[in-house]
């Protein structure tokens, strides 16, 4: 009887510890839970069940920040803003340092559309991590849809002296360059030298640009010296925006010179894609005195880091069969948008040049550099130089060299 009581006993101990052990495998902790609403959210898209997860991880855990941010921001992706405003100002309130409920109340109220309490929230957080690049972008944004361009080019400034291979950074740069210049007066001289048969060429464009509520707009007057010849040509650009990331590209001009087209037009379709990628495509025509040309033109464009690539092809069909022509532009920035290098590396001829005058050339190779920097704080400078060597009558080949200068003053 004893050994029997004593199993006995022996069994019901070793029940309750196994329950006991099974309960507590059962119970997960607030992190498991959380791990959990963030499986279910991002690879089952279940933004029910992940909030219902993040509020019985907060019961266990109140104080776990985290957790609560991360149901603000389930509660922003499902649209229910009030109750997203409720969590992470609550999160807010227990941790006064927390970048992540501070970027969650930025987003929130940006998506939202109130700008002023977002960039509130952003200053404050800047308060906290003055170089963060994520902040200084979300404030750049912020104050993009605000208008206020001075203070985003400002801001994205100082992102680019913290790192000036962010390529988002760059793109952002570009468009506030865009948006703050009102109105643009440039000038420009090129010079060019030929190996053989002709004299040297002239040329010189005085433009005013516009910017308009449906994009920039450019008057601009041609002169050259071609063939011991004086002519003027006149050219009207503008660039409609239809929706953010997409526009277009107009061109008209005409010249009653011999050494000039005597009607030039071009259209092209601009469109940005992810990952800093644009695409465009467009068509130009060229009316000369005893012919026309129909062009048609594709390029990608790309930023990455510091840099910024483009590939554009123009092809040719009157020909049989049909020529083309290729140009690749690597742009390089120092510091801002406003200071590069570039170097393009071509064959066949341009269309969008303006010299160009010949619409039979055959073949060309080229290869050209083109230095722009910051003069003041509204005016640039640029400096080009050029090699080509083409083809201006079957078989017979000349080198040309160019160099000009250029300038532009904002206001």
């Amino acid at each position: 009887m004893p050994l029997i009581k004593k199993s006995f006993h022996l069994f019901i101990f070793s029940f309750l510890l196994l329950n006991i052990t099974v309960f507590a495998q059962k119970e997960p902790t607030s992190e498991d839970l959380f791990l959990q609403a963030r499986t279910t959210a991002f690879d089952k898209k279940d933004y029910v069940k992940a909030r219902e997860l993040c509020r019985e991880a907060l019961v266990k855990s109140p104080n776990y920040t985290d957790i609560e941010v991360f149901l603000g921001r389930l509660y922003t992706w499902d649209q229910l803003r009030d109750s997203a405003r409720i969590v992470l100002t609550n999160a807010l309130a227990k941790n006064p340092e927390s970048l992540d409920a501070h970027n969650a109340l930025i987003d929130l109220e940006y998506w939202s559309g109130d700008s002023p309490k977002a960039l509130a929230y952003a200053n404050s957080a800047l308060s906290l991590s003055p170089k963060s690049e994520e902040l200084l972008l979300k404030k750049t944004k912020i104050l993009v849809d605000l208008q206020n361009y001075e203070e985003a080019y400002r801001t994205i400034d100082t992102l680019l002296h913290i790192n000036r291979n962010n390529t988002e950074a760059f793109v952002y740069a570009e468009r506030i360059k865009d948006l703050t210049r009102i109105n643009t007066i440039g000038t420009s001289y090129d010079y060019d030298h030929f190996s053989k048969v002709f004299d040297p060429w002239h040329a010189a464009a005085i433009s005013y640009s516009r910017k308009t509520a449906i994009g920039s707009v450019i008057g601009r007057i041609n002169y050259a010296n071609r063939f011991l010849k004086d002519g003027m040509q006149f050219e009207v650009d503008a660039y409609p925006r239809f929706m953010d990331g997409f526009y277009s590209y107009v061109n008209f001009g005409y010249s009653g010179s011999t050494i000039f087209p005597k009607l030039r037009f071009g259209l092209s379709l601009y469109y940005s894609l992810p990952l800093s990628f644009e695409i465009d495509a467009g068509i130009r025509y060229l009316k000369f005195p005893s012919s026309k040309t129909n062009i048609y033109t594709f390029a990608l464009g790309k930023y990455y880091s510091a840099f910024w690539f483009s590939f554009r092809t123009f092809i040719i069909p009157n020909g049989n069969p049909a020529s083309y022509s290729y140009t690749l532009i690597t742009r390089y920035y120092l510091t801002d948008a406003d200071n590069y290098l570039a170097l393009s590396l071509g064959t066949g001829i341009s269309p969008d040049e303006r010299s160009l005058n010949n619409p039979n050339l055959l073949i060309s190779k080229k290869i050209g550099m083109d230095y722009n920097f910051r003069i003041s704080k509204r005016q640039t400078l640029s400096l080009t130089a050029g090699y080509i060597y083409e083809e201006y009558f079957t078989n017979s080949f000349r080198n040309k060299i160019n160099a000009g200068i250029g300038t532009q003053l904002s206001f």
